[in-house]
């Protein structure tokens, strides 16, 4: 028969055993070289493995940043001992990436001795997914999924301070559709934004896509920024884009187009500026041909 000490001890012990088994959460413990030594069940749901496959493996290896990353909650464990809401990102055995906050703290024997870590990590990934799209929504053209005016304003400043920062070269192209109030008023609002749609397209086609960046700056006016492109390759991109549209087939993709490229004197005004007085020049110099 169970004394009362022992009793209470082993209903605190299932209470707590209740609890952690209830929660969500990953809570883990490891060694002091860095291996799982307990996982809980909500650790097991969130990796998708059981215990029996963590424990005993190194926690490095569930973190997306590898060893970098667990050197850097260690470095700053030693001098906080404990670190309370900590955003980082865990990779499970089959890849998905699960963004937590985490609360770690150092457990130490009854001498005062470390001898691992506690941690317990919330999984926020739906969050984290959720403010990713808001901020997409909030920089991005909803008609031709480009970027709007809007994050040309922040981007082009950022893009100008980089390219002197590591002296490089910017370009920046702007592009109006030719003839594009004409197609509005005759074929009508739907038409012209299919036109806009099929145009924002080929531009991204067109265009490095983890290099440069595409806009729409307002109606049918469009603009791409090239970082490290000389004026000449610019146009180049200009062309491809025209290219793109004449084998469409499509009636009314014609567009006039400046470039300019940054020099030591300028700010985002006096670029974008330039490009419009080129683009203009080229417009007009079209028109006169015609005869329109």
């Amino acid at each position: 028969m169970m004394s009362k000490i022992e009793a209470d001890y082993a209903g605190a012990r299932d209470y707590l055993e209740t609890i952690v088994s209830s929660t969500t959460d990953a809570i883990c413990t490891t060694d002091m070289r860095g291996r799982f030594i307990y996982v809980s069940p909500g650790a097991e749901r969130m990796f998708g493995v059981k215990s029996g496959e963590l424990v005993g493996r190194y926690a490095r290896s569930y973190y997306a940043g590898g060893m970098e990353e667990a050197q850097r909650i260690m470095r700053m464990l030693r001098r906080q001992e404990r670190i309370q809401n900590c955003e980082t990102v865990f990779k499970t055995p089959n890849g998905r990436r699960i963004h937590v906050i985490m609360s770690v703290s150092l457990m130490r024997d009854k001498t005062g001795r470390i001898i691992g870590t506690l941690g317990i990590s919330k999984d926020i990934t739906h969050r984290v997914d959720l403010e990713r799209r808001l901020k997409e929504l909030s920089v991005t053209d909803s008609l031709t999924g480009l970027y709007n005016q809007r994050f040309f304003r922040e981007r082009i400043a950022q893009e100008i301070s980089r390219a002197r920062r590591q002296r490089q070269k910017l370009c920046l192209l702007l592009m109006d559709l030719d003839g594009f109030k004409e197609i509005n008023d005759e074929r009508g609002h739907l038409a012209g934004d299919r036109l806009l749609k099929t145009f924002a397209a080929f531009v991204l086609q067109s265009i490095r896509r983890d290099v440069d960046a595409a806009f729409r700056y307002g109606g049918d006016e469009f603009i791409v920024l090239l970082p490290g492109l000389s004026e000449k390759r610019a146009r180049a991109i200009a062309e491809r884009i025209a290219a793109c549209g004449g084998k469409a087939g499509r009636e009314g993709l014609r567009f006039s187009y400046g470039v300019a490229s940054l020099s030591a004197d300028m700010g985002p005004k006096d670029l974008l500026e330039r490009a419009d007085r080129r683009m203009y020049r080229m417009k007009a110099s079209r028109k006169s041909k015609t005869g329109a």
